[in-house]
């Protein structure tokens, strides 16, 4: 049973082992606010911490997509206070490396991050840097929850930047994908086509407002060439699969953009045509976590440009976080999308 002084958490102990525990409760520094945490969205990022991959480094509370009440505030913070709903940037720079005096935060050399390397969301409580966190007053806490994911997406525009009435081809239509579908539209790409192999998530996918939906497979693939002979102006992938990231320069324009978002594999490679890259001008990006992209993410959520109810599935206690990691062992979780976990 929990005290006044502790609260229940969901702990990575190794790859493969959660467990839910019984921790103290953290109390804010200086420059620091404790959040009780109303939201956090599980990510594929949380399921390769939880398999102790990416970097992770054990034992761990994690979610970082996180959403909740301020209930402590230290030394020192300003302009944030006791009981406003915030959503959090996990992503905590040193401000003064080589990368961040370039303006890339998100690639500080003392990298930290709140769910990946630091307490995150998968707990009653935690503690974040002031500076991570945003008012998002006027919006529901699990509508909050996207604030990290969708600024993802923003960051994502940014380096991909899409001409306004462009084309686009995207594959894959889990969580990120049906968010990044959004944020084409919302930068003035004029049309997108999703492909995916799941038709509950090419439904939704057209609900959100793609052009056109096609089921993944070598008909797709055929249909493609016909549906646009000179090809998209943009191909992005959300799947992390190298051979998506492979088909890309396939069905790119001349002076098409290519965006790998997906997580793909650490080890993996793929096999690419110099010569098309060169010869047909294109233009290969990647783009990694977020960038200060908070903001933005909130003006979409609040304006409705960006709308992320239909992609929440399954909302669950924080008992629940182990099925959702390990959702091949629940036939229940077969078809989820974006699972919230509720801790409180």
């Amino acid at each position: 049973m929990t005290t006044a002084a502790t609260m229940v958490a969901a702990v990575v102990q190794s790859p493969g082992r959660l467990e839910l525990q019984e921790v103290a409760l953290p109390h804010p520094g200086a420059g620091e606010v404790r959040i009780r945490v109303r939201a956090a969205g599980v990510c594929g990022t949380d399921l390769h911490i939880y398999r102790g991959q990416f970097g992770a480094v054990l034992p761990l509370i994690p979610g970082h997509e996180i959403a909740g009440v301020i209930d402590a505030v230290g030394p020192g913070v300003r302009d944030l206070a006791e009981g406003q709903l915030v959503a959090l940037d996990p992503v905590i720079s040193c401000g003064t490396c080589l990368h961040c005096r370039r303006g890339l935060r998100q690639h500080c050399l003392r990298y930290q991050a709140l769910g990946v390397t630091r307490a995150g969301g998968f707990a009653r409580y935690l503690v974040a840097p002031a500076t991570c966190a945003y008012p998002a007053d006027g919006l529901p806490a699990d509508v909050a929850a996207f604030a990290e994911p969708l600024g993802c997406i923003a960051w994502g525009m940014l380096r991909l930047r899409p001409e306004p009435g462009s084309r686009a081809l995207l594959y894959g239509a889990g969580p990120i994908g049906l968010l990044l579908l959004q944020g084409l539209l919302a930068s003035g790409v004029a049309s997108v086509t999703v492909v995916d192999p799941v038709e509950g998530r090419l439904r939704v996918a057209s609900e959100l407002g793609a052009a056109r939906t096609l089921r993944a497979g070598p008909e797709a693939e055929a249909a493609l060439a016909d549906l646009e002979p000179t090809g998209f102006e943009v191909v992005a992938e959300a799947t992390g699969r190298p051979e998506v990231v492979e088909a890309l320069p396939r069905h790119a324009a001349v002076g098409g953009r290519l965006l790998i978002f997906g997580v793909g594999p650490e080890e993996a490679t793929v096999r690419l045509n110099p010569y098309q890259i060169y010869r047909r001008d294109l233009t290969l990006l990647g783009s990694f976590s977020l960038n200060g992209n908070v903001p933005a993410a909130l003006t979409w959520l609040r304006s409705g440009r960006v709308r992320v109810e239909p992609l929440i599935t399954h909302r669950l206690p924080v008992s629940g976080l182990e099925q959702a990691l390990d959702f091949k062992s629940h036939p229940g979780m077969a078809d989820a999308l974006k699972v919230i976990v509720q801790p409180n």
